[in-house]
């Protein structure tokens, strides 16, 4: 196998690993509670629908695995970018919890979600968009 195809096996098995990870951890009434909270508290700026459009602040499909600052077609902060963190439950728990805190300069003017229990919630319906 050509060393290009092995890194290539090796990144689709670990985000399946990955989002197998996270599926496990999360029950179904998380998932549905997450989609609640994203769709009062995150919709007005973000999508979470495959193809869905770039609003206010970047689509957040396929979140998981993916680079701050790193969708294509939107403008991110520098803040954003240079923070280069891999987004997986614990940062965008971090990050939601306080986005000033987490990446300070961002450009999201969110004040944070105090709860932890939703904070998850969240991440479980974020985990569940792939």
């Amino acid at each position: 196998m050509h060393k290009y195809n092995k890194g290539l096996l090796f990144g689709v098995l670990t985000l399946l690993a990955t989002q197998s990870a996270l599926a496990a951890d999360c029950a179904p009434a998380q998932v549905q509670k997450g989609e609640a909270l994203f769709g009062s508290d995150c919709s007005v700026c973000h999508s979470a629908k495959a193809g869905g459009p770039t609003m206010m602040g970047p689509n957040l499909h396929g979140l998981y695995g993916r680079k701050s600052g790193s969708l294509a077609g939107f403008s991110y902060s520098q803040a954003m970018k240079t923070k280069a963190v891999e987004w997986q439950m614990d940062s965008l728990e971090q990050f939601i919890a306080q986005p000033q805190g987490f990446v300070a300069g961002t450009y999201m003017p969110y004040v944070g979600m105090a709860s932890g229990d939703d904070r998850r919630a969240v991440g479980c319906f974020l985990g569940a968009q792939k």
